[in-house]
């Protein structure tokens, strides 16, 4: 069988993902244990306020992206022609646009 290799940080095992672990027998095997997990809740803490941070940031910057598109579109519709009445028979080439109907937005 192939070992399978970790794709990125989040597959890598840490001390909570070690699985058959037992219990520790001695007082310092259980103190030892106990501050190996001090130390992964603190990083899980941290790891989780950075995440909720960023999620933060990114809500903030998405609304203001759709507030400017609101913004854009508000101030595009007046300047946009109505189409003329097409005639009834219709060539086969077609008709050339005058008006255009959207925007390519790049950034």
């Amino acid at each position: 069988m192939k070992p399978v290799r970790p794709r990125g940080m989040r597959d890598l095992m840490t001390i909570q993902g070690i699985s058959g672990r037992s219990v520790p027998d001695t007082r310092e095997q259980i103190v030892a244990e106990q501050a190996r997990l001090e130390h992964e809740r603190t990083r899980l803490r941290r790891e989780l306020a950075m995440w909720e941070d960023n999620g933060r940031k990114t809500a903030t910057r998405l609304q203001a992206v759709e507030d400017r598109m609101t913004l854009l579109r508000r101030t595009i519709e007046p300047l946009i022609e109505p189409e003329p009445a097409r005639p009834a028979a219709r060539s086969t080439e077609p008709e050339p646009s005058t008006t255009w109907h959207e925007v390519v937005l790049e950034y």
